[in-house]
């Protein structure tokens, strides 16, 4: 290895992300402070970048996070930074090896989803969904449906007309992937639509449109469309956290685990491609029932 200065290979490498890579400034600006920080610990153990070995790296990342409270996402760009500054020298021939080949990130803390209440549900659906206007028994069919059937909005907006009227209490899907699936569509989802379709629908509609949902000029709704009236809801009380539209989906894969549905039927439901994805819902489950146990046992 050519003998510079540290500075010197971090400045090459720098130049390189923005000239070569086309890294953002946020990425440059972030790698330079991290791999700055690196330097500094070469230099307080007295260790060139030509002398450096994985076990050195492993140290460095476990004495980041033992002496500071730093976030996994934090400690994976800084996991990131070094791999890709050993892996750049190595290429251009300043380094040997790669010292940090074998190196890897902290797992990320699973982020579980949010999820509805069934009590909260319940008086979502039944108290703030009530209303006999067109659009009000529209936003009604809509939240039924995404509770009914654990649709993601994306594939709600795509509905038509005759999406429903095939075959009562069945939907046919197209899902990520254009991979078709069947869901169901439970009673009062179908009452919604069927009310919707017969009372709200016809005073919406301007033109021809096949779209089963309609915004307020008659065309089709978009996926933001539905986040935006929810938001309207949430803001008015009906929900006593701020949510996505998505979370509709959660709860329904969630309910139907807590009352007893077989994971690979959900799984099957919600079109997805591994059972690993589904398995979430069992942690989402397995947190709700520790939640009400707390609450409920007097000596919890």
């Amino acid at each position: 290895m050519s003998s510079h200065t540290y500075a010197f290979y971090l400045q090459e490498f720098l130049n390189w992300l923005q000239n070569e890579k086309g890294s953002s400034a946020h990425t440059i600006t972030a790698y330079k402070q991290d791999l700055e920080q690196f330097g500094q610990f070469l230099e307080q153990q007295q260790l060139s970048l030509e002398q450096l070995e994985y076990r050195d790296l492993r140290y460095y990342m476990a004495t980041l996070q033992q002496k500071q409270e730093l976030k996994k996402t934090t400690l994976s760009r800084k996991t990131a930074a070094i791999k890709s500054f050993c892996k750049y020298l190595n290429r251009e021939g300043w380094l040997e090896h790669n010292p940090a080949d074998l190196l890897t990130a902290p797992k990320k803390d699973k982020r579980l989803p949010a999820v509805i209440s069934e009590i909260d549900m319940t008086a979502f659906l039944d108290d703030f969904l009530s209303g006999e206007e067109p659009l009000q028994l529209r936003n009604k069919a809509i939240f039924e449906l995404l509770y009914s059937s654990g649709l993601r909005v994306s594939e709600l907006v795509a509905l038509d007309v005759k999406s429903v009227q095939k075959q009562k209490g069945i939907l046919r899907i197209l899902g990520k992937g254009n991979k078709e699936r069947i869901v169901p569509v439970g009673q009062q989802a179908q009452a919604a639509i069927a009310h919707y379709l017969e009372d709200g629908r016809p005073l919406l509609v301007k033109q021809v449109e096949n779209a089963l949902f309609l915004n307020n000029q008659g065309g089709r709704l978009t996926s933001r469309g539905v986040e935006y009236i929810l938001e309207q809801y949430i803001s008015k009380g009906a929900l006593k956290y701020k949510v996505t539209p998505h979370a509709f989906r959660h709860s329904f894969a969630t309910h139907m685990l807590d009352n007893g549905a077989d994971l690979r039927v959900i799984q099957e439901l919600l079109g997805h491609e591994s059972l690993s994805t589904t398995q979430i819902y069992t942690e989402v489950s397995r947190s709700h029932l520790q939640q009400i146990y707390r609450n409920a046992h007097p000596r919890a």
